[in-house]
């Protein structure tokens, strides 16, 4: 029987830049009682010390910097810098530069009490980094990441971003690797070294700082793509940012908790909106924010008013393009003294009786030139127009379509007039699709569809909002209509296929990026911008049904495209278990390697690098003690246990893999390879009976594989000649 080990007990990680900076004033406080007269630390790169060395060039690059990266010896700088070479394991090239020694100091000190000081100091910061760590993920826990906002919190453009994946396991053990491997996925999609913390239960908070709220936006777009591809079910994340008007009188401790409190319940709101969503806190309280905000209730009152005995009209609402409506009202007064008018805070609503849309469009830019000519283009209007009666709209929404088209008219610049039509439509869904309201997406490009029926826009957007919500069957079926209209269309074609894959339809899923390949266009943006993702789903597809020789030719070929970015390890992997499938052991050694470097814990890697051992004859202990690990990692693995019994035999230990082996056989999938495994032990052993009767039960059973049944032979023809 085999018993995991506890997930508590895992190993440290060596040092990382995120916790430099999470933890920079401890590094620094240990730094200046260490060294004497030192005054200031800073972080610096290989760049920043070459720039150091302006006058002296030939010597920092040849020797100095040799040897502070490469022979990671800490170097005097005079007259009064130390530098200590940092091991990250995510940034090569890291240093720490000391300023302010005395030159006494450095004239007295010996090259050993150099070196120790400068190991203690190491030494003394990861021991203080390691009570900080979260067990289970090994990232900076709930208490570091209070600590570090205590800090830091008043910084420019701060951002807190709370993610959470709910497992949908069914036991503990499930539980908890689902919560490794989301820590995994948000290391490895990190690629600007955020500081990344675990809560606990799978809740997890990057903070960001310097970096404005619009990228934080598309990062969490980027970050809901990136887990969905990588096949996670659900991901969730609540941001909120620093702001002088809701924080900027709290202490500090208050101010940590108040943005605690506020991404907690972004993130809550986030739960309710699909499987991969966001939520933007500071919309949550002024909801006037969003460009689609709803009309108040006053506005909405006084226009049922003025169009209730109306049967037909067109309704334009006039919005001020650069000054507030009030500077404008003056002007405005003579151009509309005969028209139904409602003023709301932001504009004017002009109910047109029985005019078309076309008319009234005419009328509004024949108005906002008028204005502009005599007042200047600091007073130009832009209109949004649309008609009752239209589709199935009732009159108060004819007023949301006046919002709508004026979304859609920011497209076009100032002082565009714009009638609500499909295109409106897509642009409005494109707003809620922005704020991760896919519902609201889903329903305007829906809505849209029926203006435009075959507008392939639209039906890109809606299977991309269906796949986001996790209506798999739905995208597909939507990605399908796109390519009887376009047969040829990359998106189309690069969606359909991420479907497929997503149901484990790996099969249907390369034909779909193959035909995506074929068409694909490099001076499309947008197809440029997915390009790389779409060649590692190519090839993980390929790896999944088994070719392993396109997987190594798409996913090798993406790796050097990709080489000195975060997250390019994740196809280390697949190409290991590629070679290793294809019997080139030495290769496939070489890329598992790789591969377990960037996660340890990964059972199959383990195991097939210790048979890749084997085979090689690396040696026989390292490849026992790496089959050991895959097994202690996953125990019901029967793939892993053959293997581990198989080292275990390479190292004569026989009764051992004969427990072992007899356990596997009484699984219907296994029993043929565990027979196999017994009868080469068993010729070992000199018992030529025993292993004749295995093969015998290998060669009479309907389960075998050709490839078995080659060794099978194989081991019954070195049998010839042997005594019983």
């Amino acid at each position: 029987m085999y018993l995991e080990t506890s997930p508590f007990t895992a190993a440290y990680p060596g040092l990382r830049r995120t916790d430099l900076i999470v933890f920079g004033n401890r590094l620094e406080e240990i730094i200046l009682a260490s060294v004497p007269t030192s005054k200031r630390i800073v972080i610096v790169s290989r760049e920043d010390l070459a720039s150091l060395g302006a006058g002296d060039q030939k010597t920092w690059r040849k020797a100095r910097l040799e040897k502070i990266f490469t022979q990671k010896i800490p170097v005097w700088l005079q007259p009064d810098k130390l530098l200590v070479p940092l091991d990250c394991i995510d940034y090569a090239e890291l240093a720490l530069l000391v300023e302010g020694v005395d030159k006494v100091v450095i004239d007295s000190s010996s090259k050993e009490w150099l070196e120790e000081t400068c190991a203690t100091i190491i030494r003394q910061f990861t021991e203080f980094r390691n009570a900080f760590l979260d067990p289970l993920t090994a990232l900076c826990n709930g208490n570091s990441l209070r600590d570090y906002l205590a800090r830091t919190v008043f910084q420019e453009n701060l951002h807190l971003l709370m993610v959470e994946s709910l497992s949908p396991a069914r036991s503990v053990k499930e539980a908890f690797n689902h919560t490794v491997e989301t820590g995994r996925l948000l290391q490895e999609f990190n690629r600007f070294s955020f500081p990344l913390f675990h809560l606990g239960q799978s809740v997890f908070c990057y903070v960001i700082a310097h970096t404005d709220k619009n990228i934080i936006k598309s990062l969490c777009q980027s970050l809901t793509n990136f887990a969905r591809n990588a096949g996670h079910r659900r991901i969730r994340i609540g941001f909120t940012s620093y702001s002088d008007d809701r924080h900027g009188k709290k202490s500090s401790n208050r101010l940590v908790e108040s943005l605690l409190d506020e991404a907690w319940k972004a993130l809550h709101q986030a739960g309710r909106r699909g499987p991969y969503s966001f939520c933007d806190y500071q919309l949550l309280i002024k909801p006037e924010l969003f460009p689609l905000k709803s009309i108040d209730r006053s506005t909405s009152r006084k226009l049922s008013y003025r169009w209730k005995e109306l049967s037909s009209f067109s309704l334009v609402y006039l919005k001020p393009d650069y000054l507030d409506r009030k500077s404008l009202d003056p002007h405005l007064t003579t151009h509309l003294k005969n028209e139904l008018v409602v003023v709301d805070e932001d504009g004017y609503f002009v109910v047109r009786r029985a005019k078309s849309g076309a008319n009234s469009k005419k009328w509004s830019v024949s108005l906002i030139s008028s204005i502009t000519k005599a007042q200047g283009e600091r007073f130009s209007l832009s209109a949004g127009i649309s008609t009752y009666p239209f589709q199935d709209y009732t009159k108060s929404e004819i007023a949301r379509n006046c919002m709508k088209a004026l979304l859609h008219g920011t497209f076009l610049g100032p002082g565009s007039s714009v009638v609500f039509d499909s295109l409106s439509l897509n642009v409005s869904g494109d707003a809620y699709f922005s704020e991760s309201d896919l519902s609201g997406a889903v329903r305007e490009y829906r809505k849209g569809l029926e203006l435009a029926p075959h507008d392939v826009n639209l039906l890109n957007s809606l299977g991309v909002a269906y796949a986001l919500m996790n209506m798999t069957g739905k995208a597909s079926s939507t990605f399908d209509q796109v390519l009887q209209l376009e047969p040829e269309n990359f998106m189309a074609l690069f969606n359909r296929g991420l479907g497929e894959k997503s149901m484990n339809n790996y099969g249907p899923a390369v034909k779909s990026f193959s035909a995506a390949l074929k068409v694909f266009n490099r001076k499309d943006e947008e197809e440029q911008a997915v390009i790389g993702e779409f060649q590692f789903q190519l090839g993980v597809c390929y790896f999944e049904i088994g070719e392993y020789r396109e997987c190594l030719n798409v996913l090798k070929k993406w790796y050097r495209k990709k080489r000195e970015e975060r997250g390019e390890d994740r196809c280390l992997r697949y190409i290991g278990i590629s070679y290793f499938r294809l019997g080139e052991f030495r290769e496939s050694a070489k890329w598992l390697q790789r591969a377990l470097v960037a996660n340890q814990a990964d059972a199959e890697a383990l195991s097939m690098l210790g048979s890749a051992y084997l085979k090689t004859g690396e040696g026989d202990d390292i490849a026992l003690n790496l089959c050991e690990r895959s097994v202690e990692l996953e125990p019901g693995n029967a793939d892993f246990k053959i293997r581990y019994a198989h080292a275990l035999a390479a190292s004569k230990q026989y009764n051992l893999a004969l427990d072992i082996l007899v356990n596997c056989t009484r699984s219907r999938n296994y029993r043929v390879r565990g027979w196999l495994e017994i009868a080469r032990i068993k010729r070992v052993q000199g018992e030529v009976r025993r292993c004749e009767y295995y093969l015998s039960k290998i060669f009479s059973s309907k389960d075998v594989g050709s490839d078995i049944l080659d060794q099978a032979k194989e081991l019954q023809n070195s049998l010839a000649g042997k005594a019983v």
